[in-house]
């Protein structure tokens, strides 16, 4: 329901002329009693005080947010009740929205007046500090710790912590955040091994990964889509975290929740060049093997991939001559098209790609030409269009074809090319 008094009154007078047409004695207090039943409430007056308090609670919070002051103190003083007001969907409290916006002077009045630093909201079960953190507000974070605040804050629905949430975010690599690890740190929060990543700290992730091996093998939470630390190095553009956990041991072909490899998250070709070497170790074996057993040999999506990324030619003749539904059932141009793979595209065109494949990429299935423009490679996007890209097939979860994906991520080239092409 809308909280306006105003909408509400507006509403009762339109129901009291629809009263009035089988009952011209009714009146506007007949009306006001129905609006507020329809509402779930036994009287106007109770609906009134109802909208009443959401209003007030909607200004605390716009207050908090904006570091307004003097709004914020005044509204206090005039409804002292209201400091510990829940905001919906998830439950945030005034130090929530206050923190989450870097307004430390908001922070200060709402600590003083007694709103309790540890307190959690619903949606994320998150602590005030883990929104400061995860804004690189150095300042509040601080001050949150003073008040008793919990610089680890464990059980947050994504698992990673105060330290992850000033970290393991997307534009997490700024002074502000690094700042605010900094001073968890210097008050007894520890990494573990996915701020330790995102923070290319290679001495913390090799320290994590003597104590407990299995940390290798750990996961972010279903919101992640249960990544492992590798998936997570690739996925952050982390290169050298990627060698080291390939040095450490980490799996080149383990599967996150929606099965998928690392290499699934790797936008650019010099990402992930480790796992890329690990896996064609691992198909060199099989070719051996087919070698000595005369037989043909048996590979996947990973194989191929592994190795158009390192140039092996002949390796990929022979996988694709011994397995050719690599080429027919997508998925390796795919993912060539989505880590900037030149060469790998061109050649699997050459070699009889479907560029107009679609494919099941985490949740919905797909052109190349969509992941050309989710991962910003204009190039390849010509390419696959001179070799008969069809620009117009939709995918399967946004109904969007491939202009809508350039328009969304606002590849202004893409939108220019793919729009000449369309007028043509």
């Amino acid at each position: 329901m809308k909280p306006d008094l105003a909408w509400l009154r507006k509403q009762a007078k339109r129901h009291l002329a629809e009263l009035r047409v089988a009952n011209p004695q009714a009146k506007l207090a007949d009306a006001q009693r129905d609006i507020a039943r329809q509402n779930g409430f036994p009287s106007w007056r109770a609906l009134k005080a109802h909208v009443d308090a959401l209003g007030v609670e909607s200004q605390l919070f716009d207050a908090a947010r904006r570091g307004d002051m003097a709004a914020l103190n005044a509204l206090l003083d005039r409804s002292p009740d209201k400091l510990q007001a829940r905001e919906e969907p998830y439950g945030w409290t005034l130090l929530h929205a206050a923190a989450g916006e870097g307004q430390l002077a908001a922070v200060n009045l709402l600590l003083q007046r007694g709103l309790d630093p540890n307190v959690r909201e619903k949606g994320d079960n998150t602590y005030p500090m883990h929104w400061a953190a995860a804004a690189g507000k150095l300042d509040v974070v601080r001050r949150l710790a003073d008040a008793g605040g919990d610089v680890v804050g464990h059980g947050d629905d994504h698992e990673i912590e105060v330290i992850g949430w000033a970290s393991c975010w997307e534009g997490a690599e700024d002074a502000g955040h690094r700042a605010v690890v900094d001073f968890l740190l210097s008050r007894g929060a520890r990494h573990h091994i996915f701020s330790a990543i995102a923070c290319n700290a290679g001495d913390e992730v090799r320290r994590i990964v003597a104590t407990n091996p299995a940390a290798l093998m750990s996961r972010l939470s279903r919101n992640e889509n249960h990544q492992t630390p590798l998936h997570f190095a690739v996925g952050h553009h982390r290169p050298q975290m990627v060698a080291l956990l390939v040095e450490l041991g980490a799996d080149p072909l383990v599967a996150d929740g929606f099965g998928f490899p690392p290499a699934m998250y790797a936008t650019s070709p010099d990402i992930d060049g480790p796992v890329m070497q690990a896996i064609r170790a691992l198909t060199a074996a099989e070719l051996r093997s087919a070698d000595r057993g005369k037989r043909a040999t048996r590979a996947g999506t990973m194989d191929l991939l592994a190795s158009l990324a390192l140039g092996d030619w002949e390796a990929a003749t022979r996988l694709t001559g011994d397995n050719p539904e690599l080429l027919r059932s997508g998925g390796v141009l795919h993912l060539a098209t989505k880590r900037g793979d030149v060469a790998g595209v061109q050649w699997l065109l050459d070699h009889g790609a479907d560029p107009n494949a679609r494919w099941a990429h985490w949740d919905s299935e797909l052109t190349p030409l969509h992941l050309a423009a989710l991962a910003d490679h204009a190039e390849i996007m010509r390419i696959l269009l001179t070799r008969g890209a069809d620009s117009t097939i939709r995918d399967t979860k946004h109904d969007s074809d491939a202009l809508g994906w350039a328009e969304f991520f606002h590849r202004h080239d893409m939108v220019e090319l793919l729009k000449a092409r369309s007028a043509s």
